[in-house]
């Protein structure tokens, strides 16, 4: 009996440690299908989320880039689709991220940032510590307003020139020509000469814009056929070195030249011409240069010349603000993520 007693003891306890044994392998067999699919999961979210961040990355590089659908595309053992829709004020972007079977949606709410552009307060500005200005020709410099074809606009009248100490306005009044001052109009006096204290970082605010540039140019002579943006898709040009413009050559938007710039040929820009520099800018147009919008010289020696031609500078607030609407940032803003 005992005998007995002891060998039921024994099969009972080894069925009880083969449940146990059953158990566990269920458990374990759960636990690494429960930690395979987390992973997964992962896997199929960091998929979705990298989905938006390289589909902004490619709208920053291509602004012409457009709204769509974008399938099937491989990344890190999986997969992933994007939709862009709405207008670049307002984008709405979904991400399904794929991995192993197991997707991940992403939606990001999103705006292209505007650009900045420096603040315009006349046709011509220069600031600087070391001024030279030598004005002939048949200059126009004008800070009545201007619309694009050429008439009159209907904006407030600006000086035709602004610089950022008394010292510069007062060699301008005193050195131009009776002919050259009659040529410089605006709001004031004539010449329209005024001084103006800006508190621009001049350096942040091009370097925000060249950083959003359509166009990178080389320094050299840009001649007939250059074409830099238009009325209905201005753009952003950026031009490291010296520069002649000796041809008929257009542009608009806003242009940023860091270096020397001579114009010689028929050169017509339509927006904001700034000529940029840490140290000494030399500035010539001896052809039939004409900037609707603004030209401004910042540097610490700026030295303008305008000896021959019939150069003009006129105010257009209607080509700045063309400018200002269409221009397009390399920035987006993040509204929402949801995940």
């Amino acid at each position: 009996m005992i005998g007995k007693g002891i060998l039921i003891t024994i099969l009972g306890l080894g069925i009880i440690l083969a449940l146990l044994e059953i158990n566990i392998h269920a458990n374990t067999s759960r636990s690494l299908s429960t930690t395979i699919n987390y992973y997964n999961e992962m896997e199929a979210r960091l998929i979705a989320n990298s989905g938006v961040e390289i589909y902004l990355q490619k709208m920053r590089d291509n602004k012409s880039m457009s709204s769509g659908y974008y399938t099937n595309n491989s990344l890190m053992g999986g997969s992933y689709s994007i939709s862009i829709s709405g207008p670049d004020s307002m984008l709405q972007i979904r991400s399904v991220g794929t991995y192993n079977g197991i997707t991940h949606t992403s939606l990001v709410a999103a705006k292209r940032a505007s650009v900045i552009l420096p603040s315009v307060s006349s046709s011509m500005y220069i600031s600087d510590n070391n001024l030279s200005i030598n004005l002939g020709g048949n200059i126009n410099i004008s800070g009545i307003d201007h619309n694009l074809d050429g008439t009159l606009g209907t904006g407030t009248s600006l000086p035709g020139i602004t610089v950022s100490n008394a010292a510069d306005s007062s060699n301008i009044v005193n050195n131009v020509s009776p002919k050259i001052s009659t040529a410089i109009t605006g709001s004031g006096n004539s010449p329209s000469v005024a001084t103006t204290q800006s508190s621009t970082n001049w350096n942040t605010i091009t370097q925000n814009i060249v950083s959003a540039a359509d166009y990178t140019l080389a320094a050299g002579t840009y001649s007939t056929g250059t074409v830099l943006g238009t009325a209905a898709a201005p753009k952003i040009t950026y031009v490291n070195g010296n520069v002649n413009f000796g041809g008929t050559a257009t542009g608009y938007g806003i242009m940023v030249v860091n270096g020397d710039i001579t114009i010689s040929g028929q050169f017509t820009f339509y927006g904001i011409l700034l000529v940029y520099g840490q140290s000494e800018i030399e500035a010539q147009a001896t052809g039939q240069a004409t900037v609707y919008g603004s030209t401004m010289f910042v540097g610490q020696s700026v030295n303008f010349r305008a000896s021959s031609g019939n150069a003009a500078f006129l105010y257009s607030k209607q080509a700045i603000s063309n400018a200002q609407t269409n221009l397009k940032s390399s920035q987006f803003q993040i509204l929402n993520w949801w995940e």
